[in-house]
């Protein structure tokens, strides 16, 4: 059937003739043609499985996403995540609890975006020994202890989209390989 088989009814039906009452009711007023209702519910499953996966949800998380992922780091540089196209990630955490100084020095975070093939600095680690060197390693994240929140200001929210990759750069590489974890939950897939 034709894209204007489904049309043609919308398209012809003067308004004065439309009944209120039978609005909210398919194949009546709004839709007079019966051969158009098959197509109507086809139409309505597809895009019902289309929201089912697709669905805006508005800068807020979806539910039971919350995952994390590793990474090891042997190099100066090493990549922690990448979003694959059409998702983005809220980074929530990265920790790297080594226990010991890995002997970087210090770093920073970059975005790598392959659209533009540049890569842009997002926030510096000037005491990454001292954070990873802790019990938790949290070198990015929201922090409880209020003496350490001056060492890792933390913005509201650190998206990363379709197509873009999280690194860290370190000024030394690790004296021993290092295992990076990324806490990330998604915010649109």
């Amino acid at each position: 059937m034709d894209a204007n088989d489904l049309i043609n009814p919308l398209r012809y039906v003067n308004l004065k003739e439309i009944d209120p009452e039978s609005i909210n009711r398919m194949g009546e007023g709004v839709f007079p043609e019966p051969a158009t209702l098959d197509h109507l519910a086809i139409i309505d499953l597809v895009t019902k499985a289309y929201q089912g996966v697709h669905l805006p949800t508005y800068g807020q998380p979806i539910p039971q996403s919350t995952n994390t992922t590793t990474s090891t780091q042997s190099t100066t540089e090493a990549t922690l995540i990448t979003a694959n196209n059409n998702e983005t990630f809220e980074i929530l955490s990265i920790s790297c609890p080594s226990g010991t100084d890995a002997g970087f020095t210090f770093g920073f975070l970059q975005i790598y975006n392959p659209n533009s093939a540049t890569s842009t600095p997002i926030m510096d680690l000037p005491s990454i020994d001292g954070l990873t060197n802790g019990a938790s390693g949290l070198v990015y994240g929201h922090v409880l202890d209020y003496t350490a929140i001056k060492q890792v200001p933390t913005p509201s929210k650190f998206l990363l989209t379709g197509g873009e990759s999280l690194s860290i750069r370190t000024k030394n590489a690790p004296q021993s390989s290092v295992v990076w974890t990324i806490l990330y939950r998604k915010v649109s897939q």
